[in-house]
Order: C-alpha cells, then sequence, then structure tokens
C-alpha cells in the first residue's frame, strides 16, 4: 500500500487526500497543517536551506516547541528509514505486507493491533 493509499483510507475525505498528493497547495487544509506541509516539504527536499524563519514560521501557526520537535523527529525518522530500506534493496515478504497492511486498516483508536503478531505459516 503506497502512502497515498493509506491517506484516502485514513481520511473522511479520499477526494482531498488525492488532492493533497497531487498539489497541497489546492487542498482544503486549515492553516497549521499548511505551514507544517509547507516546513516538512523544505525539509526534505532542501535541509541546508532551513533557517530559524522557519521553526518560526511553525510558531507563528500556534505549534509549541514540543510539536515543532515532533514534527521534525517524524520527517526525520521517515527519511532514514526509506533511505536504509532503499539503499539495502528492502522488499518486504507477503506475509509481513500482509501484516503491515492490517496496522494501516485498522481503527486508530484500538492501539491493540500494534501488538498483534501474525501466525509463522509452516
Amino acid at each position: 500500500m503506497s502512502h497515498g493509499d493509506y491517506l484516502r483510507q485514513a481520511t473522511e475525505d479520499p477526494e482531498m487526500a488525492s488532492i493533497v498528493m497531487q498539489d497541497y497547495g489546492n487542498a482544503a487544509l486549515d492553516k497549521e497543517t499548511l505551514v507544517i506541509v509547507e516546513y516538512v516539504e523544505k525539509l526534505t527536499k532542501t535541509p541546508s536551506e532551513m533557517t530559524e524563519d522557519d521553526v518560526e514560521t511553525l510558531r507563528s501557526a500556534g505549534l509549541s516547541d514540543s510539536q515543532i520537535l515532533s514534527v521534525v523527529m517524524i520527517t526525520a525518522m521517515f527519511a532514514f528509514m526509506n533511505r536504509l530500506a532503499d539503499g539495502l534493496g528492502v522488499q518486504i515478504e507477503d506475509a509481513k505486507g500482509s501484516f503491515v497492511n492490517s496496522w494501516l486498516q485498522t481503527s486508530q483508536e484500538t492501539p491493540s493491533w500494534l501488538h498483534h503478531q501474525p501466525k509463522e505459516k509452516v
């Protein structure tokens, strides 16, 4: 499942999710979300160009320093994990892929899904 597919499933507005994936600037995002997405895009594409002004933009949109740290950490972890997997040519086996997809398709209100382990086929 692609990130776009997950976004379409996770939102109550799949059409908006498709717009976000194509051109988030044309999506009906609230100001805080738009500022976060713009920050994440810059951090991902041109990290050496980040300045204190970028952080101040997030603060001006209402984010606390703790929330800003979370945005940066999630962005960095996402980039790290993708580069690690891509760099090693990692492919998810079908059985494990089904398990990961079950995570993505389960309600976020039910945390027990995270702890469920699939039974190994013998």
